[in-house]
């Protein structure tokens, strides 16, 4: 932030860095720049952040774009107690909020008939359903906060369908997937979908897992979420015991191969990215969107805790239940599970050693 501007610094993977200049937090864009070091403050970006503001409503807080001010102010209660990740995500919406909305005044969202409004504004993006679902939830929680604080009436956005419906429970990861997942994919990014399958964890705790949850028998940690209340415990399979040493003993080929005062210590985290570095859920994203798209699977990352699923019920030490309260699913989801994938290959497999030994028997 400088002389009031919002400056957002982007990068992604094999494209050049962005860098974006915002009149002020949440509002417009007033420069756009590709490639090079951070844009620098001058005369003529302060002249037109200062030429945006006065065209603002004299009483900026009766504003959508007032409101999203105050409610991201540092020190709002309830800004601070999301996440960082979501921080950044609402962030992302706010300020096409405020492209679209910023000038509306609060009253107007007394209407009923604004809600047409958004909906058309939402359905601009409805090319990706999952981003034009977080937009309406981003401004949904805006305005549930400015009615508990009561700035507003009512919320009139509550109970608008969701564009992203999708029941994935009974989807897996298949030998084919990974075949061609490997293919496009880095060593880091391979290991990732590898360790995902032999412990069913989430993007979020599989790039945050660090080396002193592995226990003997089990993995154990205490997450982030919740102050530390939730708590991750995941059997140690002889899958998941195979990707620790092979990221051990990569680490220690590099490191052999490097100078002495190039050698860097393993991470705190297990997975880690090209630098040995511990992963962002953002940039682990990136990365494995890349390989995927590259690879035309129709398969997620969050699928692969399908792929757990079958692999505690091909060791048949381990119940439904069990299963369930290990994935946080209900048994009709590991129950769908079992029946496609797991009881139907052992059928299809039974018949095939009773093919082979009628033919013997012939």
């Amino acid at each position: 932030m400088s002389a009031g501007l919002h400056i957002v610094t982007k990068k992604k993977p094999g494209k050049p860095i962005r860098h974006y200049v915002y009149a002020w937090r949440g509002g417009p864009l007033i420069l756009k720049k590709e490639g090079g070091a951070k844009p620098a403050v001058t005369q003529e970006l302060t002249d037109k952040a200062a030429e945006l503001r006065r065209e603002r409503p004299q009483d900026s807080n009766d504003t959508i774009a007032g409101l999203i001010d105050r409610y991201t102010n540092p020190n709002c209660a309830e800004w601070k107690k999301l996440s960082a990740s979501t921080r950044t995500d609402y962030t992302t919406w706010h300020r096409r909020i405020t492209e679209e909305f910023g000038r509306v005044t609060l009253k107007l969202f007394h209407d009923r008939r604004v809600r047409a409004d958004v909906l058309d504004w939402r359905d601009r993006f409805s090319a990706t359903p999952r981003a034009a679902d977080m937009g309406i939830t981003t401004f949904s929680a805006l305005i549930t906060w400015a009615v508990d604080r009561g700035l507003m009436q009512h919320n009139i956005l509550l109970g608008i369908n969701r564009l992203y419906e999708s029941d994935r429970s009974d989807i897996i990861w298949e030998q084919h997937h990974f075949e061609a997942f490997a293919k496009h994919a880095s060593v880091e990014v391979q290991e990732a979908v590898d360790l995902a399958a032999a412990t069913g964890l989430r993007r979020g705790d599989l790039v945050k897992l660090p080396w002193s949850a592995i226990g003997e028998k089990a993995i154990v940690w205490r997450t982030g979420k919740s102050k530390g209340k939730n708590m991750v415990v995941v059997p140690l399979t002889d899958e998941a015991t195979t990707v620790f040493d092979r990221i051990k003993a990569r680490h220690a080929a590099e490191m052999e191969a490097k100078r002495p005062d190039r050698r860097k210590p393993l991470p705190p985290t297990v997975l880690a990215n090209s630098y040995w570095e511990p992963w962002t859920p953002k940039g682990f994203g990136s990365r494995f969107n890349d390989a995927k798209q590259a690879s035309g699977i129709d398969v997620n990352l969050h699928d692969l805790r399908g792929t757990f699923a079958t692999l505690l019920m091909q060791s048949g030490d381990i119940t439904d239940q069990q299963i369930a309260e290990i994935l946080g699913w209900s048994t009709k989801d590991v129950d769908k599970i079992r029946m496609k994938y797991v009881s139907h290959t052992r059928v299809v497999i039974g018949i095939a050693d009773k093919l082979a030994a009628a033919k013997m028997r012939a």
